[in-house]
């Protein structure tokens, strides 16, 4: 949060103590000199920040606390990384409740009143009113609210439990609840116990992922099963730990004695020294393994040396509700059934979904879920084409790479299509929008690549790059050929614009994008040093638009754009209908666009030009020199030739030896040139200067407004310096305008009604400033500051020694604005008091010696 002061001339020594001080502890930002003095601040180590949101920080001494618009103070309950009333936390919150309305935000603090806590959000809305003795807000789902030494959980629907001693949650209806020294199980759909027995305490898988049908329950010290009416499914009499805990029918968290136990619940059996996999466990009998299923029956018999995940070690893992045996070290397969998929012959087995990769000795073969191989290869790998299909998966696709050497190919079962090795790297093409349905391969070789679709379908060979099309349609592609760029469809399976192109680049016209694809001119066809690109422009089919070549393509409005076009030698022009794609030929030697959706500028020699109607396609009179809108400044010497410039808010400058005129649209020039300086119309108004001698480097010029009959809204009696002439559109606020007068080396303003020609303030104050976006004005005059409204209302006196402003009020941003200024923190008589819009003032200061 950054604050700025606006100080008078006459600053005490220890207000500027103050307010380094302040700055130090509020991140604030200072003019240098109010930085350089440091000693102490305030009356009794007391800090006061302005109002933000409705809200002001204070400090008193060791203690903080905000206060509202009221008064009323408002208390944090303790310090987090979670900043009150600060802009980012405020967006966090809003982005937080439109994400997820279904949960608590979680960029909320606590607050305190009257020794209780609630909840209250960055911005000051009250979301718990403080009657808690504590929050827990850890969890988006509920909050834990405790009062009188009592526990209940308040949810999302504003509905809550009835309080306990403790809560615990468990699946959301279900929650283990504890009173009178033991645990119950409370249903919220119910809204009542639904255990008669209490026990010790209760543990529940709440990330397996579903709901289970039972949960850990101890009792008497010892730990069993139980489901949720309460029957018992494992009896108490295991030691229990907090990890690996599952929602089948095996239990891994129990131990007897010390020795860890996998129960089986539907038969009670015990397992000891065994793993579990998939769902089956893996036990060991007189040193073979075998494996049992969910229903406690032996599924894998005891016969093999070893039963493993399918290549558990590798980086690459992979999918397939398989497991891999081992028999007399050969490798064979089962599924989870306990069903011989392969046999133990193999001396390598990989697997991929439903496909099987086996090696045996140096054949490799590819298995489709039929158990055919499908494909072979001697001395070669077959992968997944993803390399990562451990965190990835298949993407649904059977695809595999063939290694053979140091080089890759590619087999796809579904259409038998082989693709000799050949390439050194072969992957899916990486999209920006990983979730793009339809995917696509890339393979490199020589730093050339080749880009097919899913089937195995060539559709790009030998080309040096490809890209998405930047802002483009997602099945449209760029690719890069003998250094030339063209572009592919995707949807039609075809180039769509040759690789003859520099560059291709998304064009918006009106409301439609277009292809603008760009070319090189070689230098023997140059008509001059500045012709150097010509470009061709498409639609997103690949249809030419517009069959010439361009030079420039101008937005006139959403309806029409002028578009250069290079014959041979020489240049056309054409105003193009975005509608309906129909253009219209301009036979002049030149046009120019005037940043007028009416006219434009049209030439038969490029150095006098007509303005040219494009509704009525007829010259208007009058005639013009070209020398601003094709060099943009004015020629050094005016003549009697009138230099026109482009129009602003309907209206342009006309320029000649006389001065500055305005001409309209419809090509009537509404004030003849005549005025020393002139500027662009702000709205109906525009400052125009005079001086003495009609000199236009003169250091001071009488200036006044007229508007766009060329009538005087006010006369040329108000002085305009000439370092001002760069920032003329800063007088304006509005409908309103701010009028300066000088006397001697002092400076005065006042503020004109631009519709009724009235002042609104007399000219005597040293400054006028628009803040909060023009909805106030900060007065200066004889040292002392108040505020205003647009209207010129007085709402506080012009009689306050310094205020001090929140950034957003005083810098006019439109991304972070305060609702109000007031209060407004002031200083007066050594003391800083906050004022209200009404003159009131808030029970709260701080003195300064």
């Amino acid at each position: 949060m950054i604050l700025f002061l606006i100080n008078s001339a006459q600053s005490t020594w220890n207000l500027k103590l103050f307010l380094f001080h302040f700055a130090l502890f509020f991140g604030l930002v200072f003019s240098a000199q109010a930085q350089t003095e440091l000693y102490r601040f305030g009356q009794g180590g007391r800090r006061m920040a302005p109002f933000r949101n409705g809200f002001a920080k204070i400090i008193d001494k060791d203690n903080t606390y905000y206060i509202d618009t009221l008064g009323n103070s408002l208390i944090l309950a303790e310090e987090t990384s979670i900043e009150f009333n600060d802009t980012y936390a405020i967006e966090d919150y809003k982005r937080e409740l439109a994400a997820h309305p279904h949960l608590f935000p979680k960029t909320v603090l606590k607050y305190l009143k009257d020794k209780k806590m609630g909840i209250i959000s960055p911005k000051g809305d009250v979301l718990l009113e403080a009657e808690y003795d504590d929050i827990d807000i850890q969890f988006r789902d509920f909050w834990k609210i405790k009062r009188d030494g009592k526990v209940s959980l308040l949810f999302v629907d504003k509905t809550q439990l009835p309080f306990f001693d403790e809560i615990g949650y468990l699946d959301g209806d279900y929650f283990d609840v504890k009173q009178h020294g033991k645990w119950y199980l409370f249903s919220r759909s119910h809204n009542k116990i639904m255990t008669k027995n209490g026990y010790d305490g209760f543990d529940y898988c709440g990330g397996c992922g579903h709901r289970q049908s039972y949960l850990y329950a101890q009792k008497d010290g010892k730990w069993g099963v139980i489901d949720w009416n309460e029957h018992i499914l494992i009896p108490f009499e295991y030691e229990h730990h907090h990890m690996g805990m599952r929602s089948d029918n095996w239990i891994s968290s129990f131990s007897k004695g010390g020795k860890s136990l996998v129960i089986h619940i539907p038969t009670k059996k015990e397992f000891v020294d065994t793993e579990l996999f998939m769902g089956l466990l893996i036990a060991k009998k007189n040193n073979l393994y075998g494996a049992y299923g969910q229903d406690g029956e032996l599924k894998i018999p005891f016969e093999f040396e070893r039963i493993e995940l399918p290549n558990d070690n590798s980086f690459n893992g992979y999918y397939g509700e398989y497991l891999i045996t081992t028999k007399q070290h050969k490798k064979g397969v089962v599924d989870l059934k306990g069903t011989v998929i392969l046999p133990n012959i193999y001396d390598e087995v990989k697997v991929y979904d439903d496909y099987l990769v086996t090696k045996k000795q140096q054949i490799t073969s590819l298995l489709n879920p039929n158990r055919q191989v499908v494909f072979k290869i001697e001395h070669g790998d077959i992968t997944h084409v993803n390399d990562y299909f451990y965190s990835s998966g298949s993407h649904g696709l059977a695809i595999f790479k063939i290694k053979k050497r140091a080089f890759y190919g590619l087999y796809i079962p579904q259409t038998n299509t082989f693709i000799d090795p050949q390439y050194y790297h072969i992957q899916f093409f990486d999209f920006k929008n990983p979730d793009r349905q339809k995917k696509y391969l890339i393979a490199e070789k020589n730093k050339l690549f080749s880009f097919f679709d899913t089937n195995g379908q060539l559709l790009l060979s030998d080309v040096e790059g490809i890209s998405e099309l930047y802002h483009g349609p997602e099945h449209i592609i760029a690719f890069i050929k003998n250094g030339k760029t063209g572009l592919y469809d995707l949807d039609l399976n075809k180039e769509m614009i040759p690789a003859i192109y520099e560059s291709i680049d998304i064009l918006n016209l009106g409301k439609q994008d277009y292809i603008k694809a760009n070319m090189h001119i070689l230098e023997n066809e140059r008509i001059d040093e500045f012709d150097t690109q010509i470009s061709h422009l498409f639609d997103l089919k690949g249809t030419k638009v517009v069959g010439a070549d361009i030079k420039q393509i101008d937005t006139i409005d959403s309806k029409r754009s002028l578009v250069k076009i290079r014959n041979g030698n020489k240049m056309s022009y054409l105003l193009m209908n975005l509608e309906n794609l129909k253009g219209e030929e301009l036979n002049y030697h030149a046009v120019y666009r005037m940043n007028s959706a009416q006219v434009l500028l049209v030439s038969e020699d490029d150095k006098i030009g007509k303005l040219y109607d494009m509704t009525s396609h007829q010259e208007l009179k009058g005639s013009y020199s070209l020398t601003f809108v094709k060099q943009g400044y004015l020629p050094q010497n005016s003549g009697k030739e009138t230099v026109i410039m482009p129009y602003k808010n309907g209206m342009a400058l006309l320029h000649n030896e006389n001065g500055y005129g305005y001409i309209n649209e419809e090509g009537r020039i509404v004030v003849a040139p005549q005025y020393v300086w002139a500027f662009d119309f702000v709205g109906n108004a525009a400052l125009v200067c005079q001086s003495e001698n009609l000199d236009p480097r003169a250091l001071m010029f009488k200036m006044g407004l007229i508007n766009k009959k060329g009538t005087i809204i006010f006369p040329l009696e108000y002085d305009l310096t000439n370092s001002r002439l760069n920032h003329q559109e800063s007088f304006f606020l509005d409908h309103a305008v701010i009028l300066p007068k000088v006397n001697g080396y002092d400076q005065y303003y006042g503020l004109g009604d631009l519709h009724s020609g009235k002042l609104l303030l007399p000219v005597e104050y040293t400054q006028i400033r628009s803040i909060q976006n023009g909805q106030y004005l900060l007065l200066q005059k004889n040292n002392k500051f108040g505020i205003s409204d647009v209207q010129g209302k007085i709402i506080i006196p012009v009689e306050l020694e310094e205020i001090l402003f929140d950034a957003p009020s005083y810098f006019d941003t439109h991304t972070d604005t305060p609702s109000d200024i007031f209060p407004l923190l002031v200083y007066r008589n050594n003391t800083w008091r906050y004022i209200l819009k009404n003159g009131d003032l808030l029970p709260f200061q701080l003195g300064v010696k």
